[in-house]
């Protein structure tokens, strides 16, 4: 009997699951976005505004309708986006336990570290390559990077109310 068949098929995760919540993918997400808001304001991500980044970036309709330019506020974007951004409670609490995995994952090999209650990058993350990745890759990367800066202008009780988490 193979650790797979000792799996109940509820708990069974299916191959495209197993990659896109790879640790160590989900972790870099995390790496940028902390990386972003560390560039912007000079402190990293709050703990739980980790929880917010693979909603916004992994859900493909969401991270679609995400501004390329930071300039344009989480507020702005919830605004425009009222049914993308009802969405985003129900994705925290599913996503919950990957994002605890990539912190765990990103503190384990030194890409995540911890100043005070903040997430910060342990080391600049690598610029996304449209010559080298593919477009998703770049795009998700890159949506993390815009996730991560709304957090300089936007605290995370705010932001929790502007995208309906917990209420």
């Amino acid at each position: 009997m193979s650790q797979h068949d000792s799996v109940p098929p509820s708990r069974r995760r299916a191959p495209e699951a197993i990659a896109l919540f790879n640790e160590a993918f989900t972790s870099e997400l995390i790496v940028n976005a902390s990386w972003a808001k560390e560039q912007d304001s000079g402190s990293g991500l709050s703990w739980p505004a980790c929880f917010v980044i693979l909603p916004l970036v992994l859900h493909p309709p969401t991270r679609e309708s995400l501004p390329r330019s930071p300039s344009v506020t989480l507020a702005a974007w919830a605004v425009r986006n009222p049914a993308l951004s009802r969405g985003v409670d129900a994705r925290v609490a599913t996503l919950a336990p990957a994002t605890r995995r990539a912190i765990r994952f990103g503190m384990r090999t030194g890409r995540l570290t911890l100043s005070g209650t903040e997430v910060v990058a342990g080391h600049r993350p690598r610029s996304p390559n449209p010559q080298s990745w593919p477009d998703e890759l770049v795009n998700t990367v890159r949506a993390a990077r815009v996730a991560g800066r709304w957090f300089r202008a936007t605290d995370v009780v705010t932001a929790f109310n502007l995208l309906g988490i917990g209420g």
